[in-house]
């Protein structure tokens, strides 16, 4: 009999049926759109394909990201120069105190 004090946790299999896709459908929309092409019947959104459009909007969106990265990367450095110069401030005026306090207990 084999005892343990931990069990070691097994590997997990992920397996991910879709739900929605058509197999026939995507093959039947495919063979539409190359006969259309070849018809001439495509107009240039249909040409442009569903890869060029997602390519495209992956570079709006990563640019939007990086503009919101960047402000808020300002906004931090902002943050941390007021916090700076208020301890800055507290730090003098613990200096001042201390400075008056030292002078009035030796002054006795």
């Amino acid at each position: 009999m084999k005892f343990t004090f931990s069990k070691v946790a097994r590997h997990r299999v992920f397996q991910h049926d879709p739900i929605y896709y058509d197999e026939q459908k995507e093959k039947r929309e495919e063979r539409e759109r190359r006969i259309k092409e070849e018809l001439g019947l495509l107009t240039d959104e249909d040409k442009e394909g569903y890869a060029d459009r997602i390519r495209g909007g992956m570079r709006r969106r990563m640019k939007s990201h990086y503009e919101v990265n960047r402000s808020e990367k300002r906004r931090s450095n902002l943050r941390l120069v007021i916090i700076l110069i208020l301890l800055m401030i507290l730090g003098m005026y613990l200096i001042q105190e201390g400075m008056i306090w030292m002078e009035s207990f030796f002054a006795e």
